[in-house]
């Protein structure tokens, strides 16, 4: 399928007003149990009636995963956060008590960034599923727009559902926007929520186009449901999906890894399957303002635990991290974007998912399929390019470690990798206890939000620990 509509970033004076309409209705909705959209003349008969406005719709998703939901690169991000909660950070500050919670794990139910993400990931599903509903029943869109539309509106939501379920255990998966449904709904186990997922990145994916919607792949894709499905199954346990799912995006997708680790996170970058568009030309990422330091002592390290993890001559360290010195103090900091400022153009978008991760799932998934000589060889792609040498191992236990590593050191402070890592393959306890005071083994989920709790019963019992 080709694909449509190419751009939401500038629009034109009649969009603009047209944009008034759809926020005032789309972004109305803070929470999914407060409100019932109307489903009037504004969004029946002019949102889904013209492409350009589908396409607004989605800009606006879009916008909240790179201003304010989980996904953010800001310090309110999983990024930042997860971070702090898992090995990855350290935060020197004594002055930052929101954060600090994050990193002693002391998060509590009324914490207002638990909210936050709880609130901004219903939000967009809210805004997915009214795109699904609208698109549905359009008389005016093709039945090609209306495929694409639906698949990506199903990707959308399952990316948010995925984090979700990640984050909180089990959550609702709302497909409906009703109010009087959604307002009484009941958390799906986690099996349940995975086998919604695998139902809404299959459809999203026989929908999407291969090809980028525009050539800065900022929308979603055919391969983007492809690797998001091929992690599902890896967290599921579904070992053999998850290869056959990897190696079609390795060997069909046509995306390539980088072999120079500065170009990983440029725009232009062959490995990247989906990044977050910026809010103007020149602008860069969030990222890249929050971790970034050029004083001593700054607020957020790297953590010993990390930097002491490296192998010797690993061009990761030296490409993607970055210290500042004083006084026989070295402090070092992500430098996988390197912009914090400002450029003529912009030069770095935040990446939501790249080609590095699937080798990682092939790999992983290969070895636990007990083909250990498929998992070398996707292993020891990434390592080859982080100039270290190749593994010889025929040990799945001995390789399955050294594949957990190359994640630590490939995937580190990129949307809270490392923290899911720990938790799904059962390490976090053994991995966090010995450096985190007050660890507990309960703390593998967040608190549900006790505001949702007083809202809606039905959600109860609080997650265990909280």
């Amino acid at each position: 399928m080709k694909a449509l509509h190419i751009s939401f970033r500038i629009p034109s004076k009649i969009m603009q007003w047209t944009l008034v309409l759809l926020f005032a209705v789309l972004g109305s909705c803070e929470d999914f149990v407060d409100v019932d959209l109307p489903k009037d003349q504004i969004t029946g008969e002019i949102v889904f009636q013209d492409p350009a406005t589908v396409d607004a719709a989605f800009g606006r998703i879009y916008s909240q995963l790179r201003e304010n939901a989980f996904s953010t690169g800001r310090s309110s991000g999983i990024t930042y956060l997860m971070g702090h909660y898992a090995d990855e950070l350290s935060l020197n500050a004594i002055d930052l008590p929101n954060v600090q919670v994050y990193a002693n794990n002391n998060v509590l139910p009324s914490d207002n960034t638990v909210k936050s993400y709880w609130d901004t990931g219903y939000s967009i599903i809210y805004e997915a599923n009214r795109v699904i509903e609208g698109v549905e029943t359009s008389k005016a869109l093709s039945m090609e727009e209306k495929s694409q539309f639906m698949g990506e509106a199903q990707f959308l939501r399952a990316f948010v559902h995925f984090y979700l379920t990640n984050l909180f255990g089990a959550i609702p998966y709302i497909t409906d926007t009703d109010y009087r449904v959604n307002s009484g709904v009941a958390r799906t186990a986690v099996e349940d929520v995975y086998q919604k997922l695998i139902e809404d990145l299959t459809s999203a994916k026989d929908s999407l186009p291969a090809l980028a919607a525009n050539p800065e792949k900022t929308r979603a894709t055919h391969w983007a449901a492809s690797v998001l499905l091929a992690r599902l199954f890896l967290y599921q346990g579904d070992f053999e999906s998850a290869l056959a799912e990897a190696e079609y995006v390795i060997n069909k997708s046509g995306y390539l890894l980088e072999t120079d680790l500065n170009s990983v996170f440029l725009i232009g970058s062959t490995e990247t399957l989906w990044h977050l568009d910026t809010e103007l030309e020149g602008t860069n990422t969030y990222e890249g303002f929050t971790f970034r330091v050029d004083v001593p002592n700054p607020d957020t390290v790297l953590s010993d635990t990390l930097i002491n993890s490296f192998e010797a001559g690993d061009v990761r360290f030296s490409s993607w991290i970055n210290e500042v010195e004083d006084d026989g103090m070295t402090w070092y900091f992500p430098f996988k974007y390197k912009q914090a400022t400002n450029t003529e153009q912009t030069l770095e978008r935040s990446v939501m998912l790249r080609l590095a991760e699937i080798y990682l799932i092939a790999a992983e998934a290969a070895t636990q399929t007990g083909n250990t000589t498929r998992g070398l060889m996707y292993l020891n792609a990434i390592r080859e390019r982080a100039d270290l040498a190749p593994l010889g191992t025929s040990n799945p236990n001995i390789l399955l470690e050294a594949i957990w590593k190359e994640r630590q050191h490939e995937l580190f402070t990129e949307l809270g990798h490392r923290f899911f890592d720990l938790k799904r393959t059962g390490r976090a306890t053994q991995a966090l206890q010995p450096i985190k005071p007050n660890w507990q083994t309960t703390d593998i989920r967040l608190p549900i939000p006790e505001s949702e709790l007083l809202a809606n019963p039905a959600l109860e019992p609080q997650n265990e620990g909280y």
